[in-house]
């Protein structure tokens, strides 16, 4: 079994340009994939790889989306 490659939150800060404000945010709503080492207060942690799958989840095809979401492009946006 192969150990997956941890990160903490500093390091994901840099990799995604989020501040890390909004990291834990995300942790505490459940909106990214992370371990927690300890109950409570506990270190954060990130498998870079479930990382890299959550962000291929998040991609979104602009054309798909304003044509399923009824949305206009805007003004002076791409057509």
């Amino acid at each position: 079994m192969n150990t997956p490659k941890l990160i903490d939150i500093k390091a994901l800060s840099q990799i995604l340009s989020v501040k890390a404000s909004t990291l834990y945010q995300w942790v505490e709503l459940g909106k990214i994939p992370h371990y927690k080492l300890n109950e409570g207060k506990g270190a954060v942690r990130f498998n870079i790889e479930e990382i890299n799958d959550w962000l291929s989840a998040c991609k979104i095809d602009p054309i798909r989306y304003n044509t399923i979401a009824g949305r206009k492009p805007r003004k002076g946006g791409v057509k």
